[in-house]
């Protein structure tokens, strides 16, 4: 396996379809998304990070389907895995593919797909106008050993730039971001320059077509963030989507606008004007969230101690209600009001959790009172015992002890 080009088979898959992708390369393309739910359908070969969750807690996006990476020390006990799953989560046929998907995401080994899989992947963009982003990292692009070739699968003509097998950068090579498009909506939607430190892993070189909107401030501009519309369709590339090895890009407070906006504008779905507006709107996601998690794990914590629930339970459902109507307003686009909503059901959840504490506290005031008789009738116990043996020993007389004589038997 080599760099693209580097062999027969990737040249045979390469060039008559690089060819026809080029000549395809269009000015823009059709927003792809559901029509009637107005959702974004998305199967997502995921890489380790936090990309994933914040996909999930964004209700544009329906995740139909979810296919683990493969780690170095299992690599093909996960492999095994990842094509069982995606079996399960693969459509049937072409046709199903576009039929009920809108966006393909690819940050994992090529071998977790059939080459069948490829080639719907490559023909749903060309002629169909799926949306696709590819994530780098060591399963992304060129990939490094034990893992594969991106460019060496059908999924090649699709990809705006020519990646090369085993080839990275070291984990040395941090750099600040600069913005190269400026006019982009994806570049000028999130204040790049900013940003921590950040790690470009692997090798690749843009084709004739890729526009980049976010590269390396440094003499190299290494490509960052880049795409180009292809057929019908959109390709995006992404560097490091989790932000691995980088100094706290995933934590980063815009880093789930970089996630997002960047799968947005794969599908051409606009990104959302008022910046401010949807960065708190989706910082409020990530704190109902956990909120959320939090809370139900008070409750079970109640729950085993036998505590009354039901009354918790039942507000819990007005909140979801709450929390389910500001996403309808999120995807009607009705965004302040859909933060408007989203701060309710934080608040109410803020209430419920005063509640449920309490009645946590209710119920283990309970076993404070039978541990405190506990430990009292223990100790009573143990005093009469005490008070017996050592107190009213004096109550008997001291037995003499006799000697057995000498000469006796």
């Amino acid at each position: 396996m080599g760099s693209f080009g580097g062999t027969k088979m990737q040249k045979w898959l390469t060039v008559p379809v690089i060819v026809l992708a080029l000549l395809s390369i269009t000015a823009g393309m059709e927003t792809r998304i559901h029509p009637e739910s107005q959702r974004i359908r998305v199967i997502y070969g995921v890489a380790f990070g936090n990309a994933l969750m914040v996909t999930q807690e964004d209700p544009r996006f329906d995740v139909r389907g979810v296919i683990p990476p493969l780690t170095y020390e299992r690599t093909m006990g996960d492999l095994e895995t990842s094509r069982r799953l995606a079996r399960i989560y693969m459509p049937r046929s072409y046709r199903d593919l576009v039929s009920n998907f809108d966006l393909v995401i690819l940050e994992i080994d090529t071998r977790a797909f059939t080459p069948e899989h490829h080639a719907w992947f490559r023909d749903a963009v060309l002629e169909e106008g799926l949306g696709f982003v590819m994530g780098g990292g060591s399963q992304g692009f060129g990939g490094n050993p034990p893992f594969t070739n991106w460019c060496e699968t059908h999924v090649n003509a699709i990809l705006p730039v020519d990646c090369y097998f085993d080839q990275r950068h070291p984990k040395e090579y941090l750099v600040q971001l600069r913005v190269v498009d400026p006019g982009n909506e994806l570049a000028g939607s999130i204040p790049w320059e900013s940003s921590p430190l950040y790690y470009p892993p692997n090798v690749i070189t843009a084709r004739d077509g890729c526009r980049p909107l976010v590269v390396s401030d440094d003499e190299k501009s290494t490509l960052i963030y880049f795409y180009w519309d292809v057929g019908e369709g959109r390709s995006v590339g992404v560097q490091n989507t989790g932000g691995a090895f980088c100094r706290g890009f995933d934590i980063w407070e815009y880093y789930p606008d970089t996630v997002l906006n960047t799968y947005y504008f794969a599908t051409a779905f606009p990104i959302p004007g008022d910046v401010s507006v949807i960065h708190e709107i989706r910082a409020s996601w990530h704190r109902f969230s956990i909120e959320m998690s939090l809370f139900y794990s008070l409750i079970e914590f109640a729950d085993k101690f036998g505590a009354n629930t039901a009354g918790i339970e039942n507000e819990l459902g007005e909140i979801e209600e709450v929390k389910l109507s500001s996403d309808s307003l999120y995807i009607e686009r009705e965004y302040a009001s859909a933060l408007d909503g989203l701060e309710e059901a934080i608040g109410m959840l803020a209430r419920l959790q005063e509640d449920a504490v309490r009645v946590k506290s209710r119920a283990l005031l309970w076993i404070y009172v039978v541990e405190w008789f506990v430990v009292m009738s223990t100790l009573m116990v143990s005093g009469v015992v005490l008070w017996g043996l050592m107190v009213r020993r004096s109550a008997y007389h001291e037995v003499q002890v006799t000697g057995a004589r000498r000469g006796s038997r």
